[in-house]
């Protein structure tokens, strides 16, 4: 376990008020919002700095200034991931977003910026406290996350999305593609727990743990662990799956052992290990596929029965379609 920085704190709020003068400075942009673990004011000493730009007009390229700060930041001493990539507003979209309810956002359900922008915003806040477009937004966000409209719209969403990962998964000819979409199906039931409890998930790198202790204040442990196993998120087995990882993953959950342990959360080794390799897998599928391997735990041993059992979870309420 290596302990971080004692630092850590003042280091992300540094970086943060760089990158907000740096991007701020940037023509076309309004304002910007902190959302994540930093704007809920739960940082961690991984955490990413999430910043939802608010823009004058269009949407404005920052890709160049983006990576001019991740690679600064990187060189001057610490490594600090600043995500800002599609989830990003007009200031003409944000006064229809403010004159309107929740009817109207779940009408725009089907552009990411708004499923997954509310949920990345959701107790954030403007970066300048005294831009009040950015602000009322912000509190907007607050107020429209947990609505039952919009709660109702989200749950159909994560049902479909489970029902659709399992007919591919069922369907697929290559057990390693039938794994991914099995998980993808298994995390999508996650989904529909979660919205169902009134709950969200946080950091990547924590939300196996979190969804358990979540589980445990819904009574809905058997089935969050079921839903664990099939997801490729059973903690029992991860520290063996840790042992023939990558040198860089065995080093991050070193890593995020010693910062969740530094601001208190109580974290099991096994569980930590369990968290970056889940996350990671997801991470490495989608857009590192080169860096796979048994570590994933790619084909699942268990596909077959793994199906059979996620179909089973499919006809339970609440994951049954209404």
């Amino acid at each position: 376990m290596t302990a971080p920085s004692p630092r850590w704190r003042e280091l992300i709020e540094e970086r943060l008020d760089e990158a907000v003068a740096v991007l701020g400075r940037v023509p076309g942009v309004h304002g910007l919002i902190v959302g994540g673990s930093v704007g809920r004011g739960e940082p961690w000493p991984m955490s990413d700095i999430d910043l939802l730009p608010v823009f004058t007009d269009g949407i404005v390229d920052l890709e160049r200034q983006q990576a001019g700060l991740v690679d600064w930041w990187a060189a001057s001493g610490r490594a600090q991931n600043l995500d800002m990539g599609r989830l990003a507003f007009t200031a003409a979209e944000i006064r229809a977003a403010l004159a309107s309810g929740p009817g109207w956002l779940v009408e725009r359900f089907d552009d990411v910026r708004w499923f997954h922008g509310i949920d990345k915003a959701y107790g954030g806040r403007a970066a300048n406290a005294g831009d009040a477009l950015t602000t009322s937004f912000a509190g907007w966000i607050g107020a429209m996350r947990f609505d039952p409209v919009v709660v109702a719209a989200r749950l159909d969403r994560w049902r479909g999305q489970a029902r659709d990962a399992f007919d591919r998964a069922s369907g697929a000819a290559d057990p390693a593609v039938a794994t991914w979409w099995l998980r993808e199906s298994a995390r999508a039931l996650r989904m529909v727990l979660l919205e169902s409890w009134g709950e969200r998930l946080g950091s990547m790198g924590r939300e196996w743990t979190r969804f358990e202790r979540m589980a445990s204040r819904h009574d809905g442990v058997a089935v969050a662990a079921r839903i664990a196993v099939l997801a490729g998120a059973d903690a029992a087995g991860a520290p063996d799956r840790a042992r023939t990882a990558p040198a860089w993953l065995r080093e991050r959950i070193d890593l995020a052992l010693g910062a969740r342990t530094a601001v208190g959360e109580d974290v099991s080794a096994a569980q930590n290990a369990r968290d970056q390799l889940a996350a990671f897998t997801v991470h490495v599928v989608r857009h590192h596929p080169h860096l796979a391997g048994p570590w994933t735990g790619t084909p699942n041993p268990e596909l077959a029965a793994h199906l059979a059992e996620l179909g089973e979870l499919l006809e339970m309420q609440p994951f049954r379609p209404l």
